[in-house]
């Protein structure tokens, strides 16, 4: 019984950090060109990218169907994001930069 719990401790203690919530995550305010239907192998990525001059971010909207229609008409142009930054360990992509959107909006040129 006691091993059985040791080990599922253990486990929740190894992957609760993989999901989130990790002790670097800050809230950024960023700029670029947005892109939605992204695809990767192995699934790893969120579908919805932020191409900026300091690099490509991945936008986590979770289940907020709002904010992802509101990608989805956004999908080419020029947005600003603000949320909470995250850098987790990947497989194909070693290091991914993800942001939870708090909010999304179109940039006047």
């Amino acid at each position: 019984m006691w091993k059985c719990l040791l080990l599922i401790s253990g486990t929740l203690l190894l992957t609760l950090p993989a999901l989130g919530g990790g002790k670097g995550d800050k809230e950024v305010k960023i700029q670029g060109t947005l892109r939605t239907g992204v695809v990767a192998i192995g699934g790893e990525t969120t579908g919805i990218v932020l191409q900026t001059k300091a690099g490509t971010f991945e936008l986590e909207v979770g289940r907020n169907k709002q904010l992802r229609e509101k990608a989805e008409h956004l999908n080419g142009k020029e947005v600003a994001v603000t949320g909470t930054l995250t850098v987790r360990q990947g497989v194909e992509v070693k290091e991914r930069k993800i942001i939870r959107v708090a909010s999304l909006k179109e940039v006047e040129k």
